[in-house]
């Protein structure tokens, strides 16, 4: 006998998306509710790099041809990785120990790097009717008979067996259910950007930027340099996923005095104010480098603190749970928050199944499944912060 079960999913980023395919491949009734307006109507960065458990977990979750369709709207790969300094000249001592290229043999799977915006429109496929845009949550509550009722700003309502939040650094269900799991501030931050590839670009950026990966170490910062060159024939199968034009994806992260910045100074928010920051953190820069910077529309800039959970405590177990960054979130610098929360994603399922099976209780599977994220997804929150310390730690004393 099957356990009648509806899931309430708050947030339609990549691992509530990841998770509303694999509820709806089990056939496990679900609905997401999302904050934003739109799938697209603000930046949430460019490139992803999916790795080995990440790729697992969107298989186990998404259709097969749907997965082959993620696959196919991915960058072109590209084995090629430099690691320099920010004259450009090659560095042969730094690296980062949780990097795909450093890992050898034949079971390894190359990282997939995929497109941020692409990647949603493919999880989005075929939820049209399940996911619900410009869904404000202001609160929820637990019923007499256990279920969930979260409320909206709109005044609609939605009443559920388990309340999932998926809902990011930012997260409303985590700053209402569990403060304690709030990230804290690591007094870093990244600037990214993506610069479209034109005869002016190929021209100024230096040819060992316009092929595969390239990590610029500099004191206390790295930048990360990644060429995007996509299939064209991908729109033309699927009038959903937008085309992708070939761009170079980048991103500084380092310490805010790397930057110029105190560490209690207000960080710059406006589109010519992190241009500004830029130029004058790169301005000893090669000129090779310094133009793929300066060549990157203004609009395509973003500048984001750097936040990191701690850990995550045990608790008495209740309807309410959460994946990706609305429990670990995590450092940018080893790529592991977004493969995390897609571990996440399909672990959640797995237990669900099983609760909807039958074999197992709510309070069993819900355990079950955090039990998992503390195992796995805490782990890669340390691997993240190691990767920080690779990256632009206090050891790191390359020349500018």
């Amino acid at each position: 006998m099957k356990t009648p079960l509806h899931i309430c999913i708050i947030g339609a980023g990549l691992g509530g998306l990841c998770l509303a395919l694999g509820l709806k491949k089990h056939g496990i009734s679900f609905e997401v509710h999302e904050k934003d307006a739109a799938p697209d109507s603000r930046s949430q960065g460019y490139r992803l790099r999916i790795d080995q458990v990440g790729q697992t977990a969107l298989a186990s979750c998404l259709p097969a041809a749907l997965y082959d369709l993620f696959q196919q709207t991915c960058a072109l790969p590209s084995a090629q990785v430099n690691t320099l300094n920010p004259q450009l000249e090659t560095l042969t001592d730094k690296w980062v120990k949780d990097w795909q290229h450093d890992k050898a043999g034949a079971d390894t799977v190359p990282d997939l790097k995929a497109n941020r915006l692409s990647m949603r429109q493919v999880l989005l496929t075929g939820l049209q009717e399940q996911v619900h845009f410009n869904k404000n949550l202001i609160g929820y509550s637990e019923q007499a008979d256990g279920k969930i009722l979260a409320r909206f700003e709109d005044g609609s309502s939605s009443l559920a067996d388990i309340l999932v939040a998926a809902d990011g650094v930012h997260s409303r269900v985590r700053e209402l259910g569990f403060p304690e799991l709030a990230p804290q501030d690591t007094g870093s931050i990244c600037i990214y950007g993506k610069t479209a590839f034109s005869d002016e670009v190929r021209q100024q950026v230096a040819m060992q930027l316009q092929t595969g990966t390239s990590i610029i170490f500099a004191h206390e910062m790295a930048a990360v340099v990644d060429t995007m060159l996509f299939r064209d024939d991908v729109q033309a199968s699927n009038a959903a996923i937008s085309h992708n034009a070939d761009y170079i994806y980048w991103a500084l992260i380092g310490k805010r005095s790397s930057f110029g910045l105190q560490e209690n100074q207000l960080l710059p928010t406006t589109s010519l104010a992190i241009r500004n920051c830029l130029t004058q953190t790169t301005a000893n820069w090669a000129t090779g480098l310094q133009a793929l910077f300066q060549l990157t529309p203004t609009a395509a800039l973003a500048l984001l603190p750097i936040r990191t959970a701690s850990d995550m405590p045990v608790w008495t177990t209740h309807p309410i749970t959460a994946l990706g960054d609305a429990s670990h979130a995590m450092s940018p610098a080893s790529g592991l928050g977004a493969n995390s929360a897609l571990y996440d994603a399909a672990a959640l399922t797995s237990a669900l199944n099983q609760l909807h099976t039958g074999l197992s209780t709510a309070e069993h599977a819900i355990r079950n499944y955090e039990d998992q994220v503390r195992q796995h997804s805490f782990a890669a929150l340390l691997a993240s912060q190691k990767g920080s310390k690779q990256l632009f730690g206090d050891k790191d004393k390359s020349a500018n």
